[in-house]
């Protein structure tokens, strides 16, 4: 049969969402080979409900082979390199090609445009592993935005300039810096041109409202610029034929760098043009075949916020009709719809920040159709007329203000992070309430999602188990204690700990200790005070820079040696710093934990002076299960008559990998070894010692 008589067909019309799916539980199934078996059931569900199992495994093998390939191409180091720059992401970092392979290469205050070749000089990063379950996956990232590798400009010669598609809104949106406020400017490089700049309070006040695909350009977008340039072609010319606008809309798109949501947009706008004849592909199929052909471009978009947001959302636009009947008001028909994507794109809303406003969904309708049918509009006028920004720069600094204060107004809940099997479970009861809508038993169905929600926030405070985790934060230290049934949170030291500790919901640390005042163990404590509640700030006692540090703070405390910190489920004993000493590490906070009956030793930065005196003064107390090595490791800690005293069974040590100091020392750890385990942040990311009645075991992320 030929191709032209089959494509007239029409196949799988209402059939390839079952195709979609099966690609999606393929990409995922080769992160996590769980989602093989899910897979396999689903394709028996497939084929018994469809019995067209043959075309859905080929579109399997197919992918498969896709992914395949890319694992196939290698990139070969030499020491010189042409690179074509592609797009330009600020002053201090750009994107190119070396040959087929996109890199992201950073070079301080840079003057690079699109379309210039460059040879260059590069020492090219390790991508950063994950450190926790929930953590932030670069190599993913940069795999969804094609990027192969990364590194840092060393040297760099002009070659030529060539023409680059990226160049016209590179030039185009520094005329509109020069010529528009600043609160304008990045609403229109947001809303018109994809790049979402937008201060860091304002992303996370639209995140906590819910309304962080409004910032993508989206299907609302695209439609919308459709519509103008057919309104015009009708109106102003008299001549209007749909294939002129959709020309027009996908050079926009591919000018703009085809953001993802935007490319997702055109796509079902031409699909959906496409749909003539007696049989007619349906939108969900069309939102499917979306889906299909950017995957078969980058299968790595799966892990994209932005594609999965994208795809969400209009999933849902797709089936409001047959879930909700209209009420007649167009009003609480929103309220409808909005609670409908408040729902679906929770998990990964969450992810962005852990926090979530349930108030949220009274204001949130209201603020989508004004930034909808008000703000947008204004943003393409002034895309196109700057110089409007002298009557119109006024609505957006106001808009920020308004967003900002609402954000921090509403009542929030701190939510820890959805890691990729909760996520699973959420969209599985997801669909069951979907289900239940259209059944009519919406309800009896939004308790079960409930109350999953619910579980997965108040099982800490049913969990009998004590949890330290040793936060893998490359060259420095940061402990995280979370008390059995949440009684109290304890932060030792917060080098690079701040996004960790947002995403496990943390709202209130009862106690942060700053063993000493060096940055690599107090880096992030100005972020900590500013995001959450802190009871007391206790510092070492004997270290004075904390007196500008933590000045017209009031919950502060400086301790030493004779301070004690016990509630009814934990023990705590300082055992230091005893004197003051000239060397700051030498006054570090040196404290001993207990829950249960399990100890750690907690050591900061001590040095041979402070174990000395704290093994004349404290022997007895220094046996402990666990310890936290001093120093990361160095030779200017862990004597071996310490050691001894401490007898550790499994050693922590905090520590970043290839870092300047040659840390840890070998002949340390090799002492360490003799008498105990040894654990590395480095090699195992976050090391996590889960403490009950009975004892204690550890687990690592890798």
């Amino acid at each position: 049969m030929r191709l032209s008589k089959i494509l007239k067909k029409k196949p799988f019309c209402n059939n390839a969402i079952y195709f979609f799916i099966a690609i999606i539980l393929l990409i995922l199934s080769l992160k996590y080979p769980l989602f093989y078996i899910l897979l396999a059931l689903y394709l028996i569900i497939v084929v018994l409900k469809t019995k067209i199992i043959i075309p859905v495994i080929l579109f399997i093998l197919l992918f498969f082979s896709r992914i395949m390939v890319n694992k196939l191409i290698t990139f070969e180091e030499k020491n010189k390199y042409n690179v074509y720059i592609s797009d330009v992401i600020n002053d201090n970092s750009y994107e190119g090609y070396i040959g087929i392979n996109k890199v992201l290469l950073y070079e301080n205050n840079h003057d690079k445009k699109p379309g210039e070749r460059y040879e260059v000089s590069i020492k090219f990063n390790k991508i950063e592993e994950k450190s926790y379950d929930t953590d932030f996956d670069y190599e993913y990232y940069y795999k969804s935005k094609g990027i192969t590798k990364t590194g840092k400009v060393t040297n760099s010669k002009y070659l030529s300039t060539d023409f680059s598609i990226n160049s016209i809104k590179y030039h185009y949106l520094n005329y509109l810096k020069e010529n528009l406020s600043e609160d304008t400017y990045l609403y229109v490089r947001a809303l018109v041109f994809g790049d979402n700049n937008l201060e860091d309070d304002v992303k996370d006040s639209y995140s906590i409202l819910g309304l962080s695909h409004i910032l993508a350009i989206s299907g609302m977008h695209i439609v919308f610029l459709f519509s103008i340039i057919s309104f015009i072609l009708l109106k102003v010319f008299n001549y209007y034929k749909k294939l002129i606008p959709l020309v027009i809309v996908s050079l926009f798109v591919v000018v703009i760098g085809m953001p993802t949501s935007s490319v997702r947009a055109l796509l079902f706008l031409i699909i959906g043009s496409l749909n003539k004849g007696r049989i007619r592909y349906s939108r969900l199929d069309i939102l499917s075949i979306s889906g299909i052909i950017m995957l078969a471009f980058n299968p790595y978009l799966l892990y994209s916020t932005g594609f999965i947001l994208s795809f969400f959302v209009s999933y849902i636009l797709i089936i409001k009709d047959d879930v909700f009947k209209k009420s007649g008001s167009s009003l609480i028909d929103s309220y409808k719809l909005y609670i409908l994507i408040f729902l679906v794109t929770l998990p990964f809303v969450i992810n962005i920040n852990n926090k979530i406003s349930i108030f949220s969904i009274l204001l949130s309708p209201i603020l989508s159709l004004v930034l909808g049918y008000v703000i947008l509009p204004i943003s393409y006028i002034l895309a196109l007329v700057p110089i409007l920004d002298i009557v119109f720069k006024y609505v957006f600094i106001f808009l920020n203000m308004y967003i900002v204060n609402l954000g921090s107004m509403l009542p929030t809940f701190h939510y820890e992070s959805f890691n990729i099997y909760r996520i699973l479970v959420y969209y599985l009861i997801f669909v069951v309430f979907i289900y239940g809508l259209y059944k009519g038993s919406g309800i009896y169905y939004f308790s079960m999602l409930f109350s999953y929600l619910l579980m997965i926030y108040g099982i800490r405070y049913v969990d009998g188990s004590g949890k330290v985790t040793f936060i893998d934060v490359n060259q420095g230290d940061s402990a995280l204690i979370e008390l059995p049934y949440s009684k109290g949170i304890m932060v030792i030291d917060c080098y690079n700990s701040f996004r960790y500790l947002k995403s496990r919901g943390i709202d209130y640390i009862d106690y942060l200790v700053l063993t000493h005042s060096d940055d690599d163990h107090i880096k992030d404590y100005k972020d900590i005070l500013d995001e959450f509640r802190v009871g007391v700030i206790y510092y070492s006692k004997y270290d004075s820079r904390f007196d500008e540090l933590l000045a017209g703070i009031d919950n502060k405390k400086p301790i030493n040696d004779i301070d004690k910190l016990n509630n009814d489920v934990f023990n705590i004993k300082v055992l230091g710093p005893i004197y003051s000493y000239d060397d700051y590490n030498s006054n570090s906070i040196v404290l001993k934990l207990t829950i249960y009956n399990t100890s750690f030793l907690f050591t900061g930065d001590m040095t041979l002076k402070e174990e000395d005196d704290i093994m004349n003064k404290y022997s007895k107390y220094l046996n402990s299960d666990i310890l936290k090595v001093p120093h990361h490791g160095s030779d200017t800690s862990s004597g071996l008559g310490f050691l001894n005293l401490v007898s550790p069974s499994e050693s922590i040590i905090s520590v970043g990998k290839n870092n300047n100091y040659g840390l840890p020392v070998r002949e340390i750890v090799k002492r360490l070894e003799n008498m105990s385990k040894v654990y590395m942040t480095k090699d195992s990311g976050n090391i996590n010692v889960f403490v009950n009645k009975e004892g204690y075991y550890i687990k690592t992320y890798r």
